[in-house]
């Protein structure tokens, strides 16, 4: 036979941690015409697995697909193989949504970091799940108590953004600057990748600050607020008139899991001015690919927050988000 050589494939999550998989599909290929060299079905992750495939000089650029039956599929990079050695290969391969359930901290269990969440969700009267609801409060045993996909998503989407939120700090204050959560009062409407919120007014002030000098901020960047407008004025009771022209908008720059703080200026019935915040939380962050997420959300129904558990997990290490997937 002519040279060989190994390559070993170790699958991770998200947290670095052994990914646990029951039939993986391993596939290697030359990257000069993407022919298949070599192809395993059926492998159970962990431990690691080792493939002997030909060695330099008889091939080079070598690649592998590793696609799992309860994560994404995932790539390595390109490889030639020498006669002597192993070439290790780490995969991180995030969760696929559907293969996943989440098991939620119990509302007596969560520890202290969701003090503020319990503080707001004890304010916040007639929360609007979408499609379910409003509930009384959202607390205690309603809080345990939801059932359904829809309240499933936006329970996962509400504690991704709180997380998130209570995370990032406002960058205009120089030392110990506030989170952006801290400026919420009442939340009014959630669903799968989204809450709505009445604020403190501060908060547009210090949105409209870094979008009219967005060059002081390279963690944000400006971006349309009035595609919002819609959703706000939706969500909102009837009597309330949303000001659309001087709605704000940024969003944070990384890749994924990326934060979009909408502020709205609406009008309560009484004639007074409050301010309502739209969070979001996309998958892309990169204009092309957020443009596509929206199409496949038409069908889809929008960013899943399993995705953006996986995302935050390899953002920040293996956190605290108040539910674990099983």
């Amino acid at each position: 036979m002519g040279n060989e050589g190994i390559v070993e494939i170790d699958l991770l999550d998200a947290a670095h941690q052994p990914a646990h998989d029951p039939q993986t599909r391993v596939r290697f290929f030359r990257s000069r015409d993407n022919s298949l060299i070599a192809s395993s079905d059926d492998l159970v992750f962990p431990p690691a697995k080792q493939f002997t495939l030909p060695a330099f000089p008889q091939e080079t650029n070598l690649y592998g697909e590793v696609a799992p039956l309860r994560f994404r599929t995932a790539n390595t990079g390109f490889f030639t193989l020498r006669t002597t050695g192993v070439k290790n290969e780490l995969i991180t391969a995030l969760k696929l949504p559907d293969k996943w359930n989440p098991v939620f901290v119990p509302w007596d269990s969560l520890p202290g970091e969701f003090d503020p969440l319990k503080i707001v969700l004890r304010a916040s009267p007639g929360i609007t799940i979408r499609d379910e609801g409003p509930f009384d409060l959202l607390v205690e045993g309603a809080y345990d108590g939801l059932t359904g996909e829809n309240s499933i998503l936006a329970k996962m989407s509400l504690l991704n953004l709180y997380f998130t939120l209570t995370t990032i700090r406002e960058p205009t204050t120089g030392t110990n600057p506030p989170s952006w959560f801290s400026f919420v009062n009442q939340i009014f409407f959630v669903d799968r990748e989204r809450f709505m919120a009445f604020v403190r007014p501060e908060m547009a002030t210090l949105v409209g600050t870094i979008e009219d000098d967005i060059r002081r901020f390279p963690g944000y960047r400006s971006t349309p607020a009035d595609n919002h407008f819609q959703g706000i004025q939706d969500a909102l009771p009837p009597e309330f008139t949303v000001h659309r022209s001087r709605m704000k908008s940024i969003k944070t720059t990384p890749d994924h899991a990326n934060i979009q703080l909408t502020m709205a200026p609406t009008r309560d019935p009484n004639g007074d001015e409050v301010m309502v915040l739209d969070a979001d939380i996309d998958e892309n962050g990169q204009l092309l690919a957020h443009l596509a997420d929206l199409i496949r959300h038409l069908i889809t129904g929008g960013t899943h927050p399993i995705d953006i558990h996986e995302y935050l997990i390899l953002a920040y290490g293996n956190v605290a988000l108040g539910y674990d997937l099983v």
